[in-house]
């Protein structure tokens, strides 16, 4: 008959321990006691854990954090004038993980190596003139920005888009991108022509004055001859301008008008005197702030989009006269809606108070 196992007594767990501890092997110590060998095994040697099955995380969110902070640290460091590379963040971080562990976890966070975004260099001063503005204004209501400041002014020099190829070039540089696989995209609508370079529409510009208040574009100037000067800011606040405030805002002695430091025309001595004599006072925005001017954040762009999707479906053989295209300009800015403008200026107190979180420097001007 097989012998019955039975529980190893105290007495014999004793007795095993002891011989072990003087040299004697398992095998030897389960002869003694008449026990199996596996039994002493377990019992006197050290058990190794198992590792577990599958391949274990390289990084842990601990880890991953630490990576987004030193690439943040970094880039910063870097100031624009090279670009931060994986390897440079690994070392940093001094992590063991490798180039494309560290890149899968940072892409997990959606981070990428994206095209820098382009704004205007601000100086140390800029940035302390910004920071006193958001100060003072971080808590004036949307309400307040459309009922105390009269107008919104700015200036763009408009391209005129006379044909299908220019109409054609004009919405390829609206156009943000493409899905599409590595490698893919070097013909076709994968390609566009790039900003910045030299390209003709074959009709003149055109300069436009343009200004919001009173929930609309209550001011739209074609300056004669695109010519900017001291006069031309003098003529336009002496008559469009000014007979537009007073249509809008009959009961008011004076008018504020919000505007950049332009100094050819805006802060030129023709136009302050301008200025001063039809009423107008001047709520002058931070150097290098066109983030802090409707017309420069939201108005401009909403025009030339509603612009280009007129044209998505024309015939290739329409052809606009400049006098035409000049005219069609005009009517959709004054198309947009009260909301829409309204809605534009009272973004105001939301970017003031994203200014002053910033401490002055650039923010995120997206909702």
């Amino acid at each position: 008959m097989p012998r019955t196992w039975t529980k190893m007594s105290p007495e014999e767990v004793r007795l095993a321990k002891q011989w072990y501890s003087e040299g004697s092997k398992p095998s030897e110590i389960a002869f003694r006691l008449g026990r199996d060998k596996s039994v002493l095994t377990r019992l006197l040697v050290k058990q190794v854990p198992r590792k577990k099955q599958g391949r274990s995380n390289a990084l842990t969110a601990a880890q991953v954090d630490l990576l987004v902070r030193r690439l943040d640290e970094l880039v910063v460091k870097a100031d624009a004038q090279y670009a931060v590379t994986v390897t440079m963040l690994r070392k940093a971080a001094k992590v063991k993980a490798s180039v494309k562990t560290i890149q899968r976890a940072i892409h997990a966070r959606n981070i990428y190596f994206r095209k820098l975004r382009e704004k205007p260099v601000l100086t140390p001063d800029d940035v302390k003139a910004r920071l006193k503005f958001a100060k003072k204004y971080k808590g004036k209501s949307s309400q307040w920005w459309n009922k105390n400041v009269h107008a919104f002014l700015d200036g763009k020099h408009f391209k005129t888009y006379l044909t299908s190829a220019t109409r054609r070039l004009a919405a390829q540089h609206r156009t943000f991108g493409a899905y599409r696989a590595p490698g893919q995209g070097l013909s076709g609508g994968y390609v566009k022509p790039k900003k910045g370079m030299p390209s003709s529409t074959g009709s003149k510009n055109s300069l436009v004055m343009g200004a919001v208040g009173s929930g609309k574009v209550l001011l739209w100037y074609e300056v004669p001859e695109g010519r900017w000067s001291g006069q031309a800011a003098a003529d336009m606040y002496s008559g469009p301008l000014k007979t537009a405030l007073t249509k809008s805002w009959p009961t008011k002695r004076k008018h504020v008008v919000l505007e950049d430091n332009d100094p050819t025309g805006f802060q030129s001595s023709k136009g302050k005197a301008a200025k001063l004599v039809n009423g107008i006072e001047s709520f002058a925005i931070p150097k290098r702030s066109p983030d802090l001017n409707p017309m420069d954040y939201c108005i401009w762009s909403e025009i030339n989009r509603r612009m280009r999707r007129q044209e998505v479906k024309w015939a290739n053989a329409k052809r606009e006269s400049r006098a035409q295209y000049l005219k069609r300009l005009r009517r959709t800015a004054k198309n947009l809606s009260r909301d829409f403008v309204t809605s534009a200026i009272g973004d105001m107190k939301r970017r003031c108070q994203r200014l002053f979180e910033a401490k002055g420097r650039f923010f995120e001007e997206g909702s």
